[in-house]
């Protein structure tokens, strides 16, 4: 099943001789079960990419629909609620909530959407767990953890629930390699299990985790069939 499809998206920002193209007639589509990683030099239309996915943006021309719906025709009320039902975000600057704890932060998703405190909590702190963060650190605010720790809040919120879509923005960059490498398990887990996943990174040992990459340059995409090993070399293939 499709979960995620760009059709000739395109995202411009201003206008005439201060137009900036940050992406430029992108395709993309994304099944059930697939992880796709997302590389490319800084300012080549990656996060632009991932804020489209979400419906954090929308696009200037073109089409972009989460389990066949458009995203462009649903109401700023039912677009909120799609996100928050089915899209978990993984943002670089994490994105927490600061008078939150960790466990609200993680919890929030299922809170706005009507969840009972216990139960949102209950599952917020199986999350966490998930992530490796003990009980202690669930009863902290973010500025009273580690990089790391609120790396990891992150992504438990992003994972908590039945979400379909999992959109993440360089999520292991505050992390050791070890931890990083348990939150791509678990990322990748999580699409073995059924969901879709967007990976913006620039560690290629990070895309090797995907099953495909997708490389833009200036905007524009180039897709392939499997992780690349010297993603360097579609520079040369753009130019």
């Amino acid at each position: 099943m499709t979960v995620l499809r760009l059709r000739g998206v395109s995202r411009v920002h201003g206008d005439g001789h201060n137009a900036v193209h940050a992406l430029l007639d992108a395709d993309l589509t994304i099944e059930s079960g697939e992880m796709v990683a997302i590389m490319g030099p800084s300012g080549s239309g990656k996060s632009t990419l991932l804020n489209l996915a979400g419906g954090l943006d929308m696009p200037t021309s073109g089409e972009v629909s989460v389990e066949g719906t458009s995203l462009s025709k649903l109401s700023r009320k039912r677009l909120a609620a799609l996100r928050r039902r089915h899209v978990g975000y993984v943002f670089q600057d994490y994105n927490l909530v600061p008078s939150l704890t960790a466990a609200e932060n993680a919890a929030l998703p299922l809170e706005l959407d009507g969840m009972g405190v216990s139960k949102a909590r209950k599952a917020a702190l199986a999350a966490l767990e998930e992530v490796g963060l003990d009980a202690k650190v669930a009863d902290r605010f973010p500025d009273e953890i580690s990089g790391g720790q609120a790396q990891r809040t992150a992504i438990a919120r992003a994972l908590i629930g039945e979400r379909r879509l999992v959109l993440a923005d360089e999520p292991t960059g505050a992390l050791d390699s070890a931890t990083g490498e348990d939150v791509l398990k678990l990322l990748r887990k999580r699409c073995d299990e059924g969901a879709a996943g967007l990976l913006v990174t620039h560690d290629a040992r990070h895309a090797g985790w995907a099953d495909r990459v997708v490389f833009l340059r200036d905007g524009r995409v180039v897709d392939t069939s499997a992780p690349l090993e010297q993603p360097e070399s579609l520079f040369e293939e753009a130019s």
